[in-house]
């Protein structure tokens, strides 16, 4: 089992941003270069889904293994879709409806490639790649309400030219914390965990829009409309809207230079924290845990 992504799992819901590079837009130099060229379209391993639980929180590096067994399997067993995958259609469709690009067939082989160079490697034949690549997910219970839930959603996405330079890049990070009435751990995972793959759907259409919109400069009628029921559910805790401007206020999604992010989302710069590791992430993210106050899973 991969542990590589607390950090980006867990900590974006509760730690503050992180900004190390800009959010690099789409500029309208290299929209319009787009006309006619082909675009490749990687795919990664799914993910670590971090399942935290105040128990497993108590635990230090067993606890977050155990966090990401637990989550892991509830992925596999209840089939839920890794949200990059609805991002990369929805943001390559976008591409070629405003910009005229063209779509390789997307990569049936998952990689491991991550830097712009490596990436552009992967598809000599191409004159762009589009990588769009989950840094985490997971749901976390609150720190003074160990009972109840929110679930965080993080996604990497770059455009890459046929010479290695990111065209692109920014981080999208979005959260339900500001869910008025949050889930408890057992409505999560209810029925074959439905509500974990509402949320996780509505988080990577939240992502859409605002990567589509800040990050590609998309009209809104070039990019797909957020379907309901997600649309609604979405309104619940993202008040402001989900397409709102880099200027807008702390409770809409924001860009680069917020300093925590928000209910919604945030676009970031597209380094991964937590350069201490999983474990020291976990600590962070997590007060000192009393199983015995816990909703019983350990």
């Amino acid at each position: 089992m991969k542990i590589t992504l607390l950090a980006g799992a867990l900590a974006l819901a509760a730690l503050p941003a992180v900004a190390k590079d800009k959010l690099i837009p789409l500029m309208p130099a290299d929209a319009a270069a787009l006309k006619d060229k082909t675009v490749a379209l990687t795919l990664h391993e799914t993910a670590d889904f971090g399942a935290m639980t105040a128990g497993k929180a108590g635990f230090g590096v067993f606890g977050v293994l155990a966090m990401f067994k637990a989550g892991n399997d509830m992925v596999r067993e209840n089939q839920i879709a890794d949200p990059a995958l609805l991002v990369r259609e929805h943001l390559a469709a976008g591409l070629q409806n405003a910009y005229g690009a063209r779509l390789l067939a997307p990569d049936a082989a998952a990689t491991k490639a991550k830097k712009p160079k490596q990436i552009a490697a992967l598809h000599p034949e191409a004159d762009y790649v589009l990588d769009v690549n989950s840094v985490g997910w997971g749901y976390l219970y609150f720190p003074t309400d160990w009972n109840n839930y929110h679930v965080g959603y993080s996604v990497k996405v770059q455009l890459v030219a046929k010479d290695g330079r990111a065209v692109s890049s920014a981080v999208c990070s979005a959260d339900s914390k500001a869910e008025k009435e949050p889930p408890k751990r057992e409505q999560l995972l209810a029925d074959g965990a439905r509500m974990v793959k509402d949320y996780t759907t509505a988080l990577g259409w939240n992502c859409v829009q605002l990567l589509g919109t800040e990050q590609f400069k998309l009209p809104a009628d070039k990019l797909a409309p957020t379907p309901e029921p997600y649309a609604a559910m979405l309104a619940r805790f993202t008040p402001a809207g989900v397409n709102a401007p880099a200027n807008a206020p702390a409770n809409a999604p924001v860009a680069a230079e917020a300093s925590a992010p928000t209910a919604e989302a945030s676009v970031e710069a597209a380094k991964a924290p937590a350069k201490d590791g999983p474990a020291a992430a976990a600590a962070a993210a997590a007060p000192a845990a009393d199983p015995a106050k816990s909703d019983g899973e350990g």
